[in-house]
């Protein structure tokens, strides 16, 4: 009589319990979920349910991913199209040393139609996330609304928040201390809601202290970010606002280094030269005059020649070390914080033919780390994350970063 050899039946991850599968879908990266979505029905109902998310957050497996919003302009100065991309994994690629295996994909977002401001200084609405989601704030120039859009990244769908107190065009926008500050984005500039802040634990706007009127901006049109627990505002006047002190206060500028400067040698810079004491001189307020991010807690710029980092306790811009083997890129570029590391994006364009180009967005992710008085990055990866032979430009996009 032969022996018989009884085998064991295959088990499938799909057969596991509905809690375990979640477990193990929990802690697989996001960036892997379009892919892991397109196994099956049972796999995509769990990659898109809430369940998942609350799993991801409970266990502390959330993560920060990069969203970008790509205007696409079919007209240069009407009715550009808003294209939404998240970036995520390739799957079954052979990796070089330096590439990513990311691509930007596709997601759903409202058509966005609008006629743009012919004025050259016009920006558009305001993005900033908070968590897992992204806000659109506000109008573009010149239409003005109080209109709050949302993006829940953990499904991409959009869905309306509370209106601002005041209609608002291409306002600033930043978060301090998980809360939406926006400033200015309307002509009447003796408005007492100059700026507002929204809480999203509360769903509510709020009043801030406004700054007194001999430091107030007085353009409509302003940038901002978030350094340091504090808001810093910059128009033709430089402010910062202290929200645990509800106090506001001018940014000042060393004149003394145009005071002290003989004529003939100011005459004879270069435009590096000039570059450095612009920086020097205007200090902090000098990141808005160029590409500039916070990473963790330190403010970096891109001058189009190189990565510098501000010192506040030298009070000057120093050099980031470590990352002469990027691409070599003159133009200006997005740099936004995925979990303490900064990734940068940058466009190439090359040319087809006589009437068509190809653009490339680049991206590179770059460690940071304090040594000592000294700033250093390392090059983790740099790829092509997106083609396109659509009309656009990464300096009219935003790159943002939620945590899902």
């Amino acid at each position: 009589m032969s022996n018989m050899t009884k085998q064991s039946p295959e088990i499938s991850i799909l057969s596991l319990p509905h809690d375990l599968l979640l477990n193990c879908l929990a802690r697989i990266s996001r960036l892997y979920y379009p892919t892991l979505s397109l196994v099956s029905k049972n796999f995509r109902a769990v990659v898109a349910s809430l369940e998942l998310y609350q799993t991801r957050s409970r266990l502390n497996l959330t993560e920060s991913c990069l969203y970008l919003c790509l205007r696409y302009h079919l007209d240069r100065l009407r009715d550009p199209t808003t294209n939404w991309f998240a970036l995520c994994k390739k799957p079954n690629q052979n990796l070089t040393d330096r590439s990513s295996g990311f691509l930007f994909i596709p997601i759903t977002s409202p058509y966005l139609r609008h006629e743009r401001s012919l004025s050259l200084t016009s920006t558009d609405v305001s993005l900033v996330a908070v968590g897992s989601n992204i806000y659109r704030i506000g109008g573009y120039t010149p239409f003005p609304t109080s209109k709050v859009s949302v993006l829940d990244c953990r499904f991409n769908t959009w869905h309306s928040a509370p209106p601002m107190r005041e209609k608002r065009s291409s306002p600033a926008a930043s978060v301090v201390d998980g809360k939406i500050y926006v400033a200015g984005g309307f002509e009447e500039l003796s408005s007492v809601d100059w700026v507002e802040v929204f809480d999203p634990k509360t769903q509510t706007w709020g009043k801030v202290t406004d700054p007194a009127s001999e430091i107030r901006p007085s353009r409509a049109e302003l940038e901002s970010f978030e350094l340091g627990g504090k808001l810093y505002v910059f128009g033709d006047k430089r402010v910062v606002y202290d929200p645990k002190e509800a106090s506001w206060n001018m940014i000042e500028l060393d004149m003394d280094i145009y005071m002290d400067m003989d004529e003939d040698i100011a005459m004879a810079m270069d435009m590096d030269e000039a570059m450095d004491m612009e920086m020097d001189m205007n200090r902090v307020a000098s990141a808005v005059s160029y590409s500039h991010g916070v990473i963790g807690d330190v403010l970096f710029l891109w001058n189009k020649r190189e990565f510098r980092w501000f010192d506040f306790k030298s009070s000057s811009w120093k050099k980031l070390r470590g990352v002469e083997d990027l691409p070599d890129f003159g133009g200006d570029c997005k740099m936004v914080d995925v979990d303490g590391k900064m990734a940068v994006l940058w466009e190439v364009y090359r040319r087809l033919d006589e009437h068509n180009e190809e653009i490339c967005i680049w991206c590179a992710e770059i460690g940071i780390e304090r040594r000592g008085d000294e700033m250093w990055g390392k090059v983790e990866w740099f790829d092509v994350v997106l083609t396109t032979h659509e009309p656009c430009t990464l300096s009219d996009a935003d790159v943002i970063s939620a945590t899902v």
